[in-house]
């Protein structure tokens, strides 16, 4: 039994690690849709079923050990199960897509249904998040400075993501959307990238430099201190009242 919680862990292992390379901002978000579950779950007894073949049809890959046996037909249940369920038999074309025919096809739409269950569990959170997040930031001021400073706070952000970011944002700026929906979208795309932390961080960094103007001299504490207002007296023995009184003596 020890082989089989093995072979079990190490395939959803791979499950997990798909769909976290997927959701890459909030990865904790999985657990809360049953369709992830589903989808590692899969993996799991995919893992097991290849192991029960393996053994039942005694293949031991000329391995002669009795202990490395073992050990070679776990990884090879676990890690050759994967393939096995990621491959199509044929591919059909079906309009202007080709379409796989094969194990492949219940582990596509698993994972499409995961996509959905996500996307409905985040999508509300995600508004909300950005919406604070980038409050009176102005596209045109952050477009290069926000993108490029992200970038640098993260180390590891493959170049072929940065590349797709790049035309993301260019795609953005030549768009016909207003500067605050422009803001909010490119707040999106670095979320994506970041995550909502990365970016919080970088917005309230570059606090001054990316805010509208409007709001800029609020923000940086440029704010001119109110003058309290000055009432004339009812009685007129204020200033008002001694020139009144001064007149009054001249006549």
């Amino acid at each position: 039994m020890t082989g089989y919680v093995i072979t079990v862990v190490l395939a959803c292992l791979v499950g997990v690690a798909e769909l976290v390379s997927r959701y890459r901002d909030r990865p904790l978000t999985l657990v809360r849709v049953p369709s992830t579950w589903a989808y590692v779950l899969i993996n799991g007894a995919a893992g097991a079923g290849s192991l029960l073949l393996l053994r039942t049809f005694h293949w031991e890959f000329g391995v002669r050990n009795p202990d490395m046996l073992g050990a070679t037909q776990v990884l090879a249940a676990s890690l050759g199960s994967m393939l096995i369920f990621r491959s199509a038999v044929f591919t059909v074309r079906i309009g202007d897509e080709d379409v796989a025919v094969g194990p492949s096809t219940l582990l596509t739409s698993l994972l499409a249904a995961a996509d959905r269950g996500v996307d409905r569990v985040q999508a509300s959170r995600r508004a909300l998040e950005v919406g604070r997040i980038m409050a009176d930031v102005s596209f045109a001021r952050a477009k290069l400075a926000l993108p490029t400073y992200c970038l640098g706070l993260l180390q590891n952000v493959p170049a072929e993501d940065q590349a797709d970011l790049r035309t993301a944002v260019d795609a953005l700026a030549g768009s016909d959307m207003s500067d605050g929906q422009k803001a909010l979208n490119l707040g999106l795309l670095l979320m994506n990238v970041a995550g909502p932390d990365v970016l919080r961080a970088a917005v309230d960094t570059l606090d001054k430099e990316i805010r509208n103007e409007a709001n800029a001299g609020e923000l940086g504490g440029e704010q001119r201190p109110a003058v309290p207002e000055q009432r004339e007296p009812e009685n007129g023995s204020g200033p008002a009242g001694a020139r009144a009184e001064t007149g009054a003596d001249r006549a």
